[in-house]
């Protein structure tokens, strides 16, 4: 989880230049939906947005959904929803620097909850999972 100052590629691409680090692992694909924080309009170009460059640039395939279908993001909409709900909704931040450090303890509660989708194991769970596979691999 990630809090942004804005939804654009400049927001994901700089996102993503520090995302296998803190990771700990090459990241091979990412999935988006046609979001213009990720693709430009096609309509209007067909020219790769920064988030796509910056995917080539690191070697991480992109893999998109289908245009209209928020059954192939059910999980995201919905985790999405809930983040609305109980970290924006109720909250009133004096600061940037306060709001910062209250969504850094509730993203680190989120990624401690289990969560059915991931087999009832906690994100974090799953991190270190993956990370232990691969050193096995290797």
């Amino acid at each position: 989880m990630k809090l942004v100052k804005e939804k654009s590629t400049y927001e994901t691409s700089n996102y993503l230049n520090t995302l296998e680090k803190e990771m700990g692992f090459k990241i091979e694909q990412i999935q988006t939906d046609n979001g213009l924080e990720f693709t430009n309009d096609q309509d209007r170009t067909n020219k790769k947005s920064r988030f796509q460059k910056t995917l080539e640039e690191l070697g991480i395939e992109h893999k998109l959904t289908a245009a209209y279908s928020p059954w192939q993001n059910g999980y995201v909409e919905r985790s999405h929803r809930e983040d609305s709900e109980k970290f924006y909704a109720n909250r009133r931040f004096k600061s940037e620097e306060e709001m910062y450090k209250s969504f850094e303890r509730y993203a680190k509660r989120q990624n401690n909850i289990a969560k059915k989708v991931l087999k009832f194991k906690t994100a974090n769970e799953m991190l270190e999972d993956y990370i232990e596979k691969e050193k096995a691999r290797v």
